[in-house]
């Protein structure tokens, strides 16, 4: 969590790193994030999509959406003299949904951040004029921090040179959903190790069955079945970036009392077995991570 509700962030390092992790790790907050490659190239990962990154690369992240940036492994060398140059914005909705909400003339910027649940991919004369605003709001304090960065994102809003990174949804509804969904969906956020029942959530919901199912269609763009499904294979994947642990282990973390049937869902989900999908991240890190 950034204490502030603007933070801009300028960091030259030997290696993509957040200053709030010791070393990269997926991780999601409630702060969309802008991010600025200047100097550096890997992989990045955000929600269940993986693809390389390089310097001149500009994303814009939703609230509470899964990521990584992964330095290649050649930063990482004993003797490297490669550096990674990034600027990173955090912008907390929440202090200027009020404003947001209330007046019509800021209706583009309140779709594009709902859309930021995909990832947003910037590019070409757009990226090039955010990019030197950027640079400039480094050093810049107050409003004019402030109203360059609600500039920003208005050109983001109206810009026809950006592409989403992830195909569907499925994170940072939270910002916009009712008491009600939020309590279903914290339940089943905090309950991902456990058989979660349809009814279980119904009545969380106060709701039947039936209504559930269509509230939760409506509000989310996934059936209650889906999004559990998609939280499950986030998690899965979040261990295993992050952890050594046996694939038992990890099934049951992510509610699956069968390794074999997780393990069959998992690749029906990724295309990879948990093992390969290990593997692919691990050739790209440096052992001690």
């Amino acid at each position: 969590m950034i204490n502030d509700s603007l933070f801009i962030d300028y960091r030259s390092q030997p290696f993509l790193a957040s200053p709030f992790h010791g070393q990269p790790c997926f991780h999601a907050h409630p702060e969309l994030e802008l991010v600025l490659i200047l100097e550096g190239y890997g992989k990045r990962i955000i929600g269940d999509k993986v693809e390389p990154f390089e310097s001149g690369d500009m994303v814009f992240i939703g609230s509470n959406v899964p990521h990584v940036w992964l330095s290649d492994s050649a930063f990482y060398e004993e003797d490297s003299n490669l550096q990674s140059k990034v600027i990173v914005t955090y912008f907390n909705p929440r202090t200027f949904q009020q404003m947001f909400d209330s007046m019509k003339e800021f209706e583009g910027i309140r779709e594009m951040i709902a859309q930021a649940s995909q990832g947003i991919k910037i590019y070409g004369e757009t990226k090039r004029i955010i990019a030197e605003k950027l640079l400039a709001l480094t050093s810049a304090t107050g409003f004019e921090k402030v109203e360059g960065l609600l500039n920003i994102m208005h050109l983001i809003s109206i810009s026809q040179e950006k592409s989403f990174i992830v195909s569907k949804e499925t994170s940072g509804i939270e910002a916009h959903s009712s008491d009600r969904l939020i309590n279903v969906i914290n339940f089943i956020k905090n309950n991902l190790h456990e058989q979660i029942s349809l009814k279980q959530v119904a009545d969380i919901a106060c709701m039947t069955e039936q209504s559930l199912c269509r509230y939760f269609k409506k509000r989310t763009k996934m059936s209650f079945s889906q999004y559990l499904l998609e939280l499950r294979m986030t998690n899965a994947r979040k261990i295993l970036i992050e952890m050594d642990k046996p694939i038992s282990d990890i099934a049951y973390l992510c509610g699956y009392n069968s390794s074999s049937h997780f393990c069959k869902v998992f690749k029906d989900h990724t295309g990879q077995s948990p093992y390969q999908y290990k593997a692919g991240f691990k050739k790209d890190l440096p052992k001690a991570i």
